[in-house]
């Protein structure tokens, strides 16, 4: 009776130490996978910390005054004024909190320009259209200077006070331009003198007459 007591005991012991052999291996496994786990999180945690996904920043100085935007979808430059397109990029703004620049792309049609303005007004513009051309424009009350090259051609164009004060090389083809074809499907809802002042702001005074023929 004894003995058998003795065995039950043995076998007892033996289960016990096995069980405990088992549940050591279980903790040691289950914290080895909590650290690949832990090392996964972090190094997701490092990768995602180099990418901020924003719709829009803000950037204000000392006096809470916004000073620089960059945004996917910008507002107006005033709120009675209208831009007209769409525009994503960084506008920049003087300690007034006035708008006076900023490197911007235009929606629906497609251009991007580099904006300088005065208070109220835009100075500089250095754009580039979608598919090719490009533009520098530089502005003063009615005085502006204009260096393009796009489907028309290279030009050199100078207006003072909206009118024409210098255009080289001169237009070969005035009806064939593209800016005569845009401007003509205008002349329904513009007035000659609206259709030719916008004539004048890129063309020369000739090709201009002859576009409205």
């Amino acid at each position: 009776m004894q003995n058998l007591q003795m065995e039950r005991i043995a076998v007892l012991e033996k289960r016990q130490r096995l069980s405990l052999a088992v549940n050591v291996v279980l903790i040691t496994l289950l914290v080895v996978a909590a650290g690949e786990f832990a090392r996964e999180v972090h190094a997701q945690q490092k990768q995602d910390a180099k990418t901020l996904v924003l719709s829009e920043l803000t950037i204000v100085d000392s006096h809470g005054v916004v000073r620089a935007r960059l945004g996917g979808n910008l507002p107006d430059a005033n709120k009675t004024t209208p831009r007209g397109s769409r525009i994503a990029g960084l506008l920049l703004y003087d300690e007034t909190g006035q708008e006076r620049g900023g490197y911007v792309t235009f929606e629906p049609g497609g251009n991007v320009g580099l904006t300088l303005d005065n208070k109220g007004v835009m100075a500089a513009e250095f754009l580039a259209g979608p598919d090719a051309g490009s533009a520098i424009r530089l502005h003063w009350a009615d005085d502006a200077v204009e260096l393009r090259v796009d489907e028309d051609g290279p030009s050199i164009h100078a207006v003072r006070r909206k009118k024409v004060a210098f255009h080289e090389p001169p237009v070969e083809n005035p009806r064939s331009t593209v800016l005569c074809k845009e401007l003509l499907k205008e002349k329904a809802s513009l007035s000659m003198e609206q259709l030719l002042d916008a004539c004048r702001a890129r063309s020369s005074e000739a090709a201009c007459q002859a576009c409205f023929k």
